[in-house]
């Protein structure tokens, strides 16, 4: 206790040698994103700038980002109220859910930089743009429900299978539920047909 009480008395005495010690060396909101010191690195930075987005700053793209992540987030919430009325109110859901994701994206894309995002894509990452885009074509342009249905249960298995892929050992897992998937469904099409 008494060794305790002593690195306290230290700590204070240091802390009003020094002034204000307890403000960051860097202001702002920088020192939250600034590298960490010792070994570790970090693999994003928002001060790299991207050759995609030329004339934008570090913090106009941390402030577009959070204005794309808040309409994204009213967009999940304005759809959480149509579930209720996902009968009859299927396309409105279905469009604003995708909206939301697009936004989101757009938020993902503004933080990591569209560079980085464009130059690995991965194979189900196209699929669920794809999906995404096809359930806003049937919702707007084509203005059919079955089609934005359709569109939208496709969007749930891609983005589903994605996110199951970015989680540790989630690629072996999304092989193995594919497979069985693939297997019910040749077993099911086996008993069907008299083939």
């Amino acid at each position: 206790m008494a060794d305790l009480n002593r690195q306290l008395q230290e700590y204070v005495a240091q802390s009003k040698a020094g002034g204000s010690s307890v403000a960051s060396p860097e202001p702002g909101w920088r020192a939250w994103f600034s590298a960490p010191s010792g070994s570790l690195s970090w693999s994003w930075s928002p001060v790299e700038p991207d050759p995609l987005l030329p004339g934008m700053s570090a913090t106009q793209r941390l402030v577009a980002a959070g204005v794309c992540a808040a309409m994204a987030a009213l967009c999940f919430g304005l759809a959480g109220l149509y579930v209720p009325l996902l009968l009859l109110r299927a396309r409105k859901f279905a469009m604003l859910w995708s909206m939301g994701s697009a936004l989101g994206l757009c938020s993902a894309g503004l933080l990591r930089g569209p560079n980085r995002l464009l130059r690995e894509p991965e194979p189900w990452a196209l699929l669920y743009l794809a999906a995404l885009g096809g359930t806003l074509y049937a919702a707007l342009g084509l203005r059919s429900t079955p089609l934005t249905l359709l569109g939208a249960a496709a969007q749930i298995v891609t983005g589903a299978a994605l996110l199951l892929g970015m989680l540790p050992g989630g690629a072996a897992g999304r092989r193995y539920i594919s497979g069985l998937c693939g297997r019910l469904l040749q077993r099911g099409v086996s008993k069907a047909l008299p083939v």
